[in-house]
């Protein structure tokens, strides 16, 4: 199953994760950082290379914000089954 196909339950049942809100607003780039144990200039390093999770910044404003469940599917892509398995494939189990 692909992370597009799972539920945010799913996803969250799948890491153990229990949403940091519960109303299911965006989280912040400090919030972030700190669920993937990462730094916030890890996340901006990301972002500028196009390899982190979706984010958005709204028009005319200065920060960036993210979705729990863009997090968990964003985990979810580095799934392996073997240290010699690529990013996106996955070895028949």
């Amino acid at each position: 199953m692909s992370p597009a196909d799972m539920s945010f339950e799913q996803l969250c049942e799948l890491f153990s994760y229990t949403p940091k809100r519960p109303k299911k607003r965006p989280l912040d780039t400090k919030e972030v950082s700190e669920l993937l144990g990462l730094s916030t200039d890890t996340l901006e390093g990301y972002r500028q290379r196009g390899v982190g999770p979706r984010y958005f910044r709204p028009r005319g404003t200065c920060r960036e914000w993210y979705a729990e469940r863009d997090i968990m599917a964003w985990m979810l892509s580095g799934l392996r089954h073997s240290t010699s398995d690529q990013p996106g494939e996955m070895a028949a189990a």
